[in-house]
């Protein structure tokens, strides 16, 4: 199918993360946990496995090369993915933009199947150059192509190191909904040995591992903002599986606040006109503002404060599980009982609706509200200083997360960031990604030593019920043909003794 271009171009949209500004922004304590977000970076790595002259010019790294994941698709957390690297020269000038301007090479199976692991199946990643076009643009054309995995290569004239390039957000131009597959930048000098390799027709072979940090307990810091939809969604579908794992993970909710220049005119955007804490407003000219949703935030934060219940201490890990029944009860229903279009103020977004929506889950309101008069600017505050890298972030055992958020994907990588795999990750999510589970039944054309052995047991059985219903045809035939010849016997008998009678 043909990829339909974009309604409006979409320039490529990345950004800096620089630890030093982040830093200065909290006190001691949110300064660590802001610089967190910076010091476990959500790092791809490539190890090249094949050919060796590829391998030695790594050798520093041991063959490892480390990149930026981007924001949107699918990565493979909790997986060691063997693939081939494919590379298709733009022949159109068109910098691997459109589906026409390269010709992606179908895999060669034989390179990977004489690997030690020979019930692997081979992923094609395709590497593309930077430029021109959006990173989502560029990896939906790969996709469409087959590609199974991206490799964005810097820019021919670009100075950025491999630290740099771990430094920078691939992001998403808002249409990597339709990608489902990762993706991730990596440094010009690095990229140049890969397409060179490539370009020689050479089996370039290599493993891709997307790794999180581990701990006993995982530690879960979440940022949004109680008007978002994309937020809410995410909630709402993630709530079960969150109860699944209240007895092993920490969730700590944020909420994206920031503050602006004193003015009169906000528009309602901030809490005062000093405008020390401002919000999305998620409606324009509607009649939600910013300040409706700072209010809504605050009352989130008492809910989850108020009624989070400690479900465990594991020894082993730092982390203190806390799980709050009612916040989730609460926030899982929360737009869709209180939309921002709502009709009137009781079935609309702001306080009216969400004292109903208490009530509904078993909230007490009064305690929710006493709460927010006391510590409404203790806790703006906090969340102003405790910024993340995107109003909608997430990070895990203090490592950003990069990828959709999709409850199956984020929970894949939960799961991978414990020491020892708990019991409820074992039913949540399944052994293998569905996008390899996808890969592995369309890769390919080789039968598997399982499919073999299977398809003979099938034959033998077809043989045997064969020759067994041949030798009761042949059995019923004998029977026959020595019953008639009996008769005839008996017969020719029969006329002798009547000859000898007369």
């Amino acid at each position: 199918s043909s990829l339909p271009p974009p309604p409006v171009p979409r320039p490529e949209r990345e950004w800096v993360a620089t630890m030093a500004p982040v830093l200065r922004l909290a006190p001691a304590p949110g300064r660590w946990l802001v610089g967190m977000a910076f010091v476990w970076r959500v790092c791809a790595q490539i190890r090249v496995m094949a050919p060796e002259s590829l391998v030695n010019q790594f050798s520093e790294t041991k063959g490892r090369i480390d990149g930026s994941t981007a924001t949107f698709g699918a990565p493979f957390y909790g997986e060691r993915i063997l693939g081939r690297l494919v590379w298709g020269e733009s022949t159109t000038g068109h910098a691997h933009c459109r589906e026409d301007d390269y010709v992606v090479p179908q895999p060669d199976q034989t390179a990977v199947l004489n690997h030690e692991h020979n019930e692997v199946k081979p992923i094609n990643i395709v590497i593309v150059r930077r430029g021109k076009c959006s990173f989502v643009t560029k990896v939906r054309v790969a996709q469409t192509k087959g590609a199974h995995a991206v490799i964005i290569v810097d820019k021919d004239d670009s100075t950025m190191t491999a630290r740099d390039i771990r430094r920078i957000i691939v992001a998403d131009d808002g249409y990597g909904n339709a990608v489902e597959i990762p993706s991730m930048l990596i440094s010009r000098e690095d990229g140049h040995h890969l397409i060179e390799a490539a370009k020689t027709n050479q089996q370039v072979i290599v493993e891709l591992a997307w790794d999180v940090p581990t701990d006993n307990v995982v530690l879960v810091d979440q940022w949004m903002s109680s008007a978002s939809v994309e937020s809410h969604r995410f909630l709402k579908d993630w709530t079960d599986k969150r109860k699944a794992l209240n007895e092993v993970i920490k969730f700590v909710p944020h909420y994206h606040v920031f503050g602006m220049q004193a003015s009169a005119d906000y528009n309602d955007l901030c809490s005062d006109k000093s405008a020390q804490f401002c919000a999305e407003d998620p409606d324009g000219s509607g009649p939600v503002t910013g300040s409706m949703v700072l209010d809504e935030d605050i009352r989130q934060l008492c809910i989850h404060e108020l009624y989070k219940v400690r479900r465990s201490q594991i020894a082993a890990s730092s982390n203190q599980v806390e799980y709050a029944r009612e916040y989730w009860d609460y926030v899982s229903q929360m737009l869709d009982v209180c939309p921002i279009d709502g009709q009137d103020p009781e079935s609309r977004f702001g306080k009216a609706c969400s004292e109903r929506l208490m009530g509904k889950v078993g909230i007490d309101a009064q305690r929710v509200q006493l709460c927010a008069d006391t510590t409404r600017d203790a806790k703006l505050k906090e969340q102003r200083e405790n910024v993340a890298w995107s109003p909608r972030a997430l990070r895990i055992n203090g490592w950003r997360y990069s990828g959709a958020m999709d409850a199956d994907l984020v929970t894949r990588a939960i799961c991978s960031g414990f020491v020892t795999l708990p019991d409820a990750c074992k039913t949540l999510v399944e052994p293998v990604h569905p996008v390899l589970k996808k890969i592995y039944q369309t890769s390919g054309s080789g039968v598997s030593l399982g499919s073999f052995v299977t398809a003979l047991l099938v034959v033998a059985a077809l043989g045997l019920a064969a020759l067994f219903l041949y030798k009761r045809s042949l059995t019923r035939h004998i029977h026959s043909a020595l019953r008639e010849e009996v008769m005839l016997e008996v017969q020719a008998q029969m006329d002798s003794y009547k000859q000898l009678a007369s």
